[in-house]
């Protein structure tokens, strides 16, 4: 390892990812271990799934707790953030991971408990990992690199038919992560969004028809999508020292979609 990689790197810390056991989660654990996290600590409802992706992840040497939890559930994240005390003595970086759109539905016939559930899913479930993990900072002062980092989406910045809850989340996303730079910033912790477009994972295959992939493609200047790990990477940056003095921002990884 050169010395300019240093910065980059992320030794020494303890990375807490919800939605941890596959896609775009699962890609941000193994980019942290591969960066050298000391501890990684996997959030997810399915424990077969996290039992899964904690193989492969410990195979490449950070120590690894899975949790399982359900983030839009108040006891679970506490319960989470608790556990993750319990086994590294402290969470160093909170990565949100946890979203998705169940549904495609004109605003005019979304039922009010299917929007309530959309909102929980994208957006109270950020709330609540970070209230956890803030609550926790605030009564463990010190330590350095403490970052909170959300994976949004490129619906955080326009509108999509049919997605009105999905959007109206992603969107919430942005002001959440700025109001919690600012409220981070006196203790030197910092709080960032990135925000992918389309990304190629297991979750997404279903949207990968053939008619629909060609046609979001030919929207995207790079031709094609993202992969999951292009992703990871941009997040390690943000969690790592040599995003130290960026906070409050939300960098979209679209392959250059909004540009």
């Amino acid at each position: 390892m050169n010395a300019s990689d240093t910065p980059f790197r992320l030794e020494g810390k303890v990375v807490l990812v919800t939605g941890a056991s596959r896609g775009i989660g699962k890609a941000i654990a193994v980019e942290a271990a591969e960066a050298g996290a000391e501890g990684i600590v996997l959030a997810a409802r399915r424990p077969e799934a996290l039992e899964a992706a904690r193989d492969g992840i410990a195979a490449l040497g950070s120590a690894v707790e899975c949790v399982v939890a359900d983030m839009t559930d108040e006891e679970a994240a506490e319960a989470m953030v608790a556990r993750a005390v319990d086994r590294f003595g402290r969470v160093d970086v909170l990565v949100n991971n946890v979203g998705g759109a169940p549904f495609k539905v004109p605003l005019p016939d979304i039922r009010a408990d299917g929007w309530r559930k959309t909102i929980e899913l994208n957006l109270t479930s950020v709330f609540l990992a970070s209230r956890a993990v803030m609550r926790n900072w605030r009564s463990a002062p010190g330590g350095t690199g403490r970052n909170i980092v959300t994976v949004g989406s490129s619906a955080s910045f326009h509108g999509r038919p049919a997605l009105s809850a999905y959007v109206s989340g992603k969107h919430a996303l942005v002001g959440l992560t700025k109001t919690l730079a600012r409220e981070l910033a006196p203790s030197g912790a910092r709080a960032n969004l990135v925000a992918p477009h389309l990304v190629e994972t297991d979750l997404t295959a279903a949207q990968q028809q053939r008619e629909f992939r060609d046609r979001s493609i030919a929207q995207i200047p790079m031709g094609r999508w993202a992969e999951a790990k292009e992703v990871a990477r941009v997040v390690r940056f943000l969690a790592s020292d040599a995003a130290s003095y960026v906070t409050g921002m939300s960098l979209l990884v679209d392959g250059g979609h909004e540009s």
